[in-house]
């Protein structure tokens, strides 16, 4: 029974699943998870070493369970998007992984954002300019650590660095790179402009690869596999997940809400927004996936239970929720406990409640919370639904344990609901690109048990009229904050 291992490279965890080629059925999985590091202020940094020998463990424990009994034919990559590390020569590290939580390059962001140059770069690029893109994060090592900055031989993220301490070779994915601010999503290629604005050679960036390339184990590897045992490029954790969830044909669109959240859509042509508001990242040469992310998903329903409810349980709180009427009351909730990216990309604005008054309870506080994380992320969809014609939303996060939450989701945006059977679905996603990698599908619409899809919810259009008007007052007060944020 051929299989193939999807392996992916989130933030908090990997996770390496083994998924039998013909049925998609998940035959085993292994994650390992690390600490995330904050130096100084603002600062967010992992150890690559701690990510790369977890990768390894995860790979190594799921290849031995199916050792003998199944024929592995590759393993394919996911990985998450905007680190930097800087290595030496000798592939000695000179910092720690900066990864996409990183704000210490945020005044940076700022005034390039609202420069022509900046606006050029994104353009070109597709990445908004913000704390988090890796163009901000090399402006700011050549400020602040010139000598690191001259010293480094390569940049690179995590992906490249698994890769490389794998092969020896320094490779990027288009995908991958093009959520750097300095790859052109419609030339393919890094971005001569942005190079030349940062002083930068190509040399000291990896070689950008079709995310359907493939390396090769050499022999005696660290994972104890055959030599010659494929390793795919792969995509990011944002395209893969859209891949894996099946939302990646047009009318489709796919909602995840974990600890922070995104709306995406495909697309079979590069886009960048006038307002700056939304990301494009590369899927495939064909595949573009549409967007914006957010701070703030379910880690500011964690903070509502930590300071309200204390004492009960989420679905307890979901159910108290349930019972107030949509709009709690006229109590409207901005989710900015942590900054923004999409779609107002500061650091700096902060949320907050409006319409407070005395009639107000607990469980309109925490009712206000969910629609307020959802009224943000559909502040991010109408850009999209303005490109195209939606009929479902693909939607998966933990948030997606919660019925009431979900529907609410669908009240919202108008649109009917299909929640993923499975939450993996950046492996699944890395699986399917690595199988059409291989020759063994030519296509991913061959693909659909991957991708299959359990309960469904549908708009109440009473609901939705309402919640449509409240957006309205909802994106003027998030612009307000934004005026506001210092």
């Amino acid at each position: 029974m051929p299989y193939i291992i999807g392996c992916d490279i989130g933030t908090t965890n990997v996770k390496s699943v083994a998924f039998d080629s013909a049925s998609g059925e998940i035959l085993h999985a292994h994650s390992e998870g690390y600490e995330m590091q904050h130096p100084e202020t603002d600062w967010s940094e992992q150890d690559p070493e701690e990510i790369f020998q977890a990768a390894c463990k995860t790979i190594k424990k799921v290849a031995a369970k199916l050792k003998n009994k199944n024929e592995l034919l590759g393993i394919s990559f996911s990985a998450a998007m905007h680190g930097v590390l800087a290595l030496d020569k000798s592939g000695k590290h000179l910092t720690g992984l900066i990864i996409w939580a990183d704000n210490r390059s945020s005044f940076i962001a700022e005034k390039l954002k609202s420069s022509v140059v900046g606006k050029k770069i994104y353009h070109n690029n597709g990445t908004p300019i913000h704390a988090m893109t890796p163009v901000c994060k090399l402006i700011w090592l050549k400020e602040h650590e010139p000598e690191v900055y001259k010293k480094t031989y390569k940049f690179i993220g995590i992906k490249e660095y698994i890769i490389y301490r794998l092969t020896g070779n320094f490779v990027v994915d288009y995908s991958i790179a093009s959520a750097t601010g300095m790859f052109n999503i419609r030339e393919l290629k890094w971005d001569e402009y942005t190079l030349k604005k940062l002083g930068l050679k190509s040399s000291k960036l990896s070689e950008a690869v079709s995310p359907y390339h493939i390396e090769k184990l050499p022999q005696k590897n660290i994972l104890g596999l055959p030599a010659d045992t494929s390793l795919i490029m792969g995509a990011s954790d944002g395209c893969l997940a859209n891949l894996g969830s099946g939302a990646i044909e047009s009318g489709s669109m796919a909602v995840t809400i974990g600890t922070s959240a995104a709306v995406r859509i495909s697309s079979d042509k590069p886009f960048s927004d006038k307002l700056m508001q939304t990301f494009c990242y590369v899927l495939d040469e064909q595949t573009f996936v549409i967007g914006g992310p957010s701070n703030n998903g379910a880690v500011v329903f964690e903070w509502l239970m930590n300071t309200f409810f204390p004492k009960k349980e989420f679905d307890e709180v979901f159910e108290e929720a349930s019972k107030i009427k949509p709009g709690a009351d006229g109590l409207l909730f901005y989710p900015y406990l942590l900054g923004e990216r999409a779609p107002l990309w500061s650091s700096t604005v902060r949320g907050g409640f409006s319409g407070l008054d005395i009639q107000h309870t607990l469980p309109h506080f925490a009712r206000a919370v969910m629609e307020g994380i959802l009224l943000n992320l559909y502040s991010i969809g109408k850009v999209l639904l303005k490109m195209q014609e939606i009929k479902t939303i693909y939607a998966n996060g933990g948030f997606a344990r919660s019925p009431i939450w979900v529907q609410m989701l669908s009240d919202i945006f108008g649109k009917k609901v299909k929640l993923n059977e499975t939450v993996e679905t950046g492996a699944i996603g890395a699986a399917m690109m690595g199988l059409k990698a291989l020759g063994v599908y030519k296509e991913f619409s061959e693909m659909k048990s991957f991708t299959s899809v359990g309960q469904q919810f549908s708009p109440d259009s009473n609901n939705h009229e309402g919640y449509h008007t409240l957006s309205e007052k909802f994106i003027k007060g998030a612009r307000l904050m934004l005026a506001h944020a210092v």
